[in-house]
């Protein structure tokens, strides 16, 4: 276990008494007895490994009451340490890392307030194909702007330039 002595520590929500986080993302077991099939057992502090999800954020396993759950380190950091008095329901990498979970670097969010960020710091793109009006010449910036040029229900064009239904227009996807 590297130094601690300084860190600040609090104990995870919902864990109360089996584990506490820190304000730079570690997550610790605290020393404990438990009850098992063989009688008691011994558990020691320890920090706990994390490891990286799919979507490259930093994960960790708890157990309580022979439940184990996979949880996000950065939520079990804002839960504890970043006041949220508009009950907020997302926790926001500010800088765009994933695995920068300094409490620093995270705030409470909406869903919409986070989709935002990501837009506009660069981390989403938006998905626009263009479309191309075959009798007209007329192009458009996306499939939205086309259905409403063309005053065509936006599923109903979306499924006629994706071939999902027999196209009854003009349109295509520009190249």
């Amino acid at each position: 276990m590297k130094n601690t002595i300084n860190e600040k520590w609090a104990p995870v929500k919902g864990y109360e008494g089996l584990y506490e986080v820190s304000i730079t993302g570690e997550v610790k077991g605290i020393d404990r007895m438990v009850i098992t099939t063989k009688g008691l057992r011994t558990i020691k502090c320890r920090i706990l490994k994390t490891r990286i999800n799919n979507a490259r954020y930093l994960q960790i396993k708890l157990s309580k009451n022979d439940k184990k759950i996979t949880t996000f380190t950065h939520i079990l950091i804002a839960r504890a340490f970043i006041p949220n008095p508009l009950n907020k329901p997302e926790v926001n990498h500010i800088n765009g890392i994933k695995t920068d979970n300094r409490i620093e670097n995270l705030e409470w969010n909406t869903r919409s307030e986070n989709m935002k960020h990501a837009y506009r710091t660069g981390l989403l793109k938006p998905n626009y194909k263009e479309v191309i009006d075959l009798c007209t010449g007329r192009r458009y910036t996306s499939t939205y702007q086309a259905a409403r040029d063309l005053n065509i229900n936006y599923k109903t064009c979306s499924n006629y330039l994706n071939g999902n239904r027999k196209n009854k227009t003009c349109l295509e996807y520009a190249n």
